[in-house]
């Protein structure tokens, strides 16, 4: 009679958890063993950025009407985009959302809202707006996001809007895997000085890197991050030599707060953290390099916090029967 784990293994259409499955035994960990199938992966946690920047944009002037931000999506992989965020503040920081936005798809001449809308109907980056449905984009399409400058102020604002979704590859790159064991677990890159496994606070103005190196017994899922800090950061991500964003990040979208006093929203980044769309596996004895910038100019240091949320998978590498 074949066992839980080949049946698991002959069925691939088995739900991610099946068990706890009576007979086996714990290996590594004290949580309770069980049959944990991660189906064959073809698409992988990506982000696109629009941005409009005074000086950097080109035309991005008080005022302008449609001015375009344009990319081209990666040749090798198809983008899904689930989950949208904004980010717009004037040059003294305070938020404005009365600009408008709209967005098409070339060569195949497709808008996904045909006229402008305010950038308050979109989510920030504690609540994503959620697409009903993908958003699928061909490979090396033209992505082109048009804003204009609309706020009652009439003061000229930079806007970022981030695209959050999955490359989706014709065929999977990490086959079927079949695990024993599960925990929760969570991985920090830590930017402040005194604390354990920390590198330095970040000097104004400066970028430094934190290389975290994954448990060789097991593989990791990740499923959410958090980031907290003491003053503005951009932050970029890198695993198997694969970046998570096209361009390093700010906190504040992928829901980042101050370390203390969290402002008039009154939440914190763990409250509302930033769930990934699709999960990203590190393989065991992976690396998560990440890479944080301070934008604060000024002369006290800068803490900061990058929490990877998921699930630890035993073992590492998963097992064939």
């Amino acid at each position: 009679m074949a066992s839980a784990l080949e049946r698991a293994l002959a069925n691939p259409m088995d739900a991610w958890l099946q068990g706890p499955t009576s007979g086996l035994r714990a290996i590594a960990t004290g949580q309770p063993p069980g049959i944990y199938q991660r189906k064959p992966q073809n698409a992988k946690f990506f982000t696109y950025i629009h941005e409009f920047v005074p000086g950097t944009t080109q035309s991005w002037v008080a005022g302008a009407v449609n001015i375009a931000n344009s990319f081209n999506i990666d040749g090798d992989a198809k983008f899904a985009v689930m989950k949208q965020a904004r980010l717009a503040f004037l040059e003294d920081n305070t938020e404005v959302d009365d600009d408008t936005i709209k967005f098409q798809v070339s060569p195949v001449s497709e808008a996904f809202n045909f006229t402008e809308t305010f950038l308050a109907n979109y989510g920030s980056g504690r609540f994503p707006n959620q697409l009903a449905t993908p958003m699928v984009l061909p490979r090396t399409a033209i992505f082109t996001a048009l804003a204009s400058n609309r706020n009652a102020a009439a003061l000229l604002s930079t806007i970022f809007f981030a695209h959050f979704g999955a490359k989706i590859y014709d065929n999977p790159f990490i086959g079927p895997r079949i695990y024993r064991q599960q925990k929760p677990y969570i991985y920090p890159a830590t930017f402040a000085t005194g604390l354990e496994n920390s590198k330095p606070s970040l000097p104004s103005a400066s970028t430094d890197i934190f290389t975290l190196r994954t448990d060789g017994d097991s593989d990791f899922d990740v499923r959410r991050i958090t980031v907290v800090s003491d003053a503005p950061v951009t932050v970029q991500v890198r695993t198997d030599d694969d970046n998570w964003f096209q361009r390093a990040i700010r906190g504040e979208l992928i829901g980042g707060s101050f370390i203390a006093g969290p402002g008039a929203v009154g939440t914190v980044a763990g409250e509302l953290p930033f769930f990934l769309p699709v999960p990203r596996l590190v393989s065991g004895a992976g690396f998560i390099n990440v890479q944080v910038t301070n934008l604060d100019a000024g002369e006290v240091a800068n803490r900061c916090q990058v929490c990877f949320w998921g699930t630890r998978l035993y073992p590492a590498g998963g097992v064939n029967k």
